[in-house]
Order: C-alpha cells, then sequence, then structure tokens
C-alpha cells in the first residue's frame, strides 16, 4: 500500500513520448510540455535506439530539469512495445500522450484535461481537438471529433475519435497496447479503455498533430485495413455499428488493392 506521504510526492501525470530519429521534432514537442501551466507531471522521452541527434537534443532539457527522463534502449523494439515501456516506467495515476513529431499547441491543456477527469470520476479518457501542421509547423487542415461519451460510441467503430498525442487517460490495472496488433495500437487501446468507463473529448484545438514523409504511407494500406477489421471484430459486442464498420474495413482492403 502506498503512503499519503508517498502518492503526494509523486507527479499526478506521466507524459509519456516516444521517439525514433525526430531529433528535428522533438524539440517543440518538449518545449510544448514545458509552457503548459499545469507542472505536475514526469516526461518519459522513450528513444527506441535512435541513431540520429536525438540525445544531444534531449540532453540540455534533462540536465536542466529532472522531471523530464531519457530512456534509450539499445535495440529497436518497435512502436508498440516501447510504448508499453513507458507505461511500465510511468509513475503518474493520468497517463498523458505527446508523440515526438507532434505538439501541444495550448498552454492550458493538461490543466484542462487533468480539472476533467478529476471532476468526471467516471470518465477514463479525455482528449482534444486538433489542428493538422506540417513540416515545418504551419496549419494545413483540422480534426474535428465529438465531444460526448454517447456520440463517441456510436461512431467509433466506423472512425478513431481521438488523436493519439490530445489523449490523457487514468493509469488502470493491465492497461497496456495490444502487441499483436501491428498498426493503430492506439486505436485499440482506447477502445479497449471505452469498456471501462466514459470517453469525452474536450471543444478546444490544444493538440497539433504534425502530417509529413516519416507518417504511415499508401503502402501500409492493405495493413490498415487488416488491422481495422481485426480490432472491429475484437470489439462487436462493445459499441454499435459493427456491421457498417466491416463494411467500411472491407472497402480499405479494396481500396490498397486498386
Amino acid at each position: 500500500m502506498i503512503k499519503e506521504s508517498e502518492k503526494k510526492s509523486r507527479p499526478l501525470v506521466s507524459i509519456i513520448m516516444t521517439t525514433y530519429n525526430r531529433a528535428h521534432f522533438i524539440r517543440e514537442a518538449i518545449e510544448s510540455v514545458l509552457q503548459q501551466t499545469y507542472q505536475n507531471w514526469e516526461l518519459l522521452i522513450l528513444d527506441d535506439a535512435s541513431t540520429d541527434d536525438t540525445e544531444h537534443v534531449i540532453d540540455s532539457f534533462v540536465t536542466g530539469d529532472s522531471r523530464i527522463q531519457y530512456l534509450p534502449t539499445p535495440q529497436n523494439l518497435g512502436i508498440t512495445k516501447n510504448r508499453n515501456r513507458g507505461l511500465r516506467e510511468a509513475h503518474g495515476e493520468y497517463i498523458a500522450i505527446l508523440d515526438s513529431d507532434d505538439v501541444w499547441c495550448d498552454a492550458t491543456k493538461l490543466e484542462r484535461q487533468v480539472s476533467y477527469l478529476e471532476s468526471h470520476p467516471d470518465a477514463l479518457l479525455v482528449g482534444t481537438q486538433v489542428k493538422v501542421i506540417d513540416e515545418n509547423g504551419a496549419q494545413v487542415g483540422a480534426l474535428a471529433y465529438k465531444i460526448a461519451d454517447a456520440d463517441i460510441r456510436k461512431t467509433i467503430l466506423l472512425r478513431n475519435e481521438f488523436a493519439h498525442s490530445s489523449i490523457v487517460f487514468r493509469m488502470c490495472p493491465g492497461v497496456h497496447y495490444d502487441e499483436t496488433v501491428p498498426i493503430w495500437e492506439d486505436y485499440e487501446l482506447i477502445l479497449n479503455l471505452g469498456t471501462r468507463g466514459a470517453l469525452a473529448n474536450l471543444t478546444e484545438t490544444m493538440t497539433a498533430y504534425r502530417k509529413h514523409s516519416g507518417n504511415i504511407s499508401k503502402e501500409d494500406a492493405l495493413r490498415g485495413g487488416r488491422t481495422h477489421l481485426a480490432i472491429v471484430h475484437k470489439y462487436k459486442d462493445s459499441y454499435p455499428n459493427y456491421y457498417p464498420a466491416v463494411v467500411k474495413g472491407y472497402l480499405r482492403i479494396l481500396k490498397a488493392y486498386f
């Protein structure tokens, strides 16, 4: 049993930042964490054996702030195993995700999300609205997501209603990324959490998702379609619109062929 004094000394939020060869983006991601109005956090930077200048970029942040931990691995684990490594290392009651090529574009993001979870004990996860930026940080689009739990559940088998870098969720026993899923491990995790409690998005745009050449390519479309179908089958009894989601999954696969 954790003593009350020990609990108070721990960060409430563990921010998990996985990275692999993102030296040209990661500084901006870390700075967006430091700019948050909410400061009771730890930042775990999980470097999956980068071969670029990532460690050098991170070094000044680590030496200047004890809340930031650089956790490299000697060999590449792959994104899902690296994410689970972060969950195992986390001390916080809440887990925030920020991938190293994305940015939190509102300084009150963490404060608002922690406040939401504290005041909604039935909620397990809360995200935000999202803008899409290019490699230079210029906005090139926007992603709008459902707000309320009931609305999210109606469409989430058809469309992921969360940007991964926007979410904050309660750390629950047994919660982890499914390492058998070759892609969209974040989508599977969110659906899993939704079987345990309520889901929500804030109305404000607080996260910037970066679209660049390192994102998933068209060549992965077939794998994505098959994975989507597998995830839909797994959660067919937990969410509505199973059959329309299956049709959409098969259409993804057909599109990949043509």
